[in-house]
């Protein structure tokens, strides 16, 4: 069986992603939670987000083909919901040539001036000389605490794991850990 080739696996991934990206409406931050209970909220509608981080890749080393590596991550989260839940798309790359690139869905629970953010996402992984994930295919789950400033950009801790699930003969897995800061545009 051929596998698929890492440039058109992302190109497709990222066309799907931008299709589902549609402008925020103007005053996105006044719409109302899709429900509140004792300050948390999950936020209906939200500014396009770009955030980025910067932090460590398989940080936790699972035996001694594992590679701890530096690592940068660029996400795009779209302000449109739908029943809370939004589409992304991100490029993750680490220093060993490791990239990753995926498509996703985020929420965003906002409680007082800290949101909580998590993510689940499908992308493909090219290994580069960095950590062997099994194959191409993996899925992400992520989550993300950052404070909220008043122009609403966001300060925060990412953590995410990149697994295949079982779909490949060998799935180690990773874990990462990023200082991010999110934009809004």
């Amino acid at each position: 069986m051929k596998r698929p080739d890492f440039p058109s696996t992302v190109l497709i991934l990222a066309a799907l992603a931008l299709l589902a990206i549609r402008p925020a409406a103007a005053g996105a931050e006044e719409a109302p939670p899709v429900f509140a209970i004792d300050g948390l909220e999950l936020l209906s509608r939200a500014p396009h987000y770009l955030d980025v981080g910067v932090g460590a890749f398989d940080l936790f080393k699972r035996d001694s083909s594992s590679k701890t590596s530096a690592a940068a991550r660029v996400e795009v989260r779209s302000g449109w919901r739908l029943l809370g839940l939004g589409p992304a798309l991100g490029l993750l790359a680490n220093s060993d040539g490791g990239l990753y690139g995926y498509a996703a869905a985020h929420a965003d629970l906002k409680f007082g001036n800290l949101v909580f953010t998590p993510l689940a996402g499908l992308g493909a992984y090219r290994e580069g000389d960095s950590s062997d994930l099994g194959g191409v295919f993996q899925f992400r789950l992520a989550v993300s605490v950052s404070y909220q400033f008043p122009n609403q950009s966001r300060l925060g801790l990412s953590f995410a794991h990149i697994s295949n699930a079982g779909i490949h003969d060998d799935n180690p897995g990773e874990d990462e850990l990023h200082l991010t800061y999110a934009l809004p545009f």
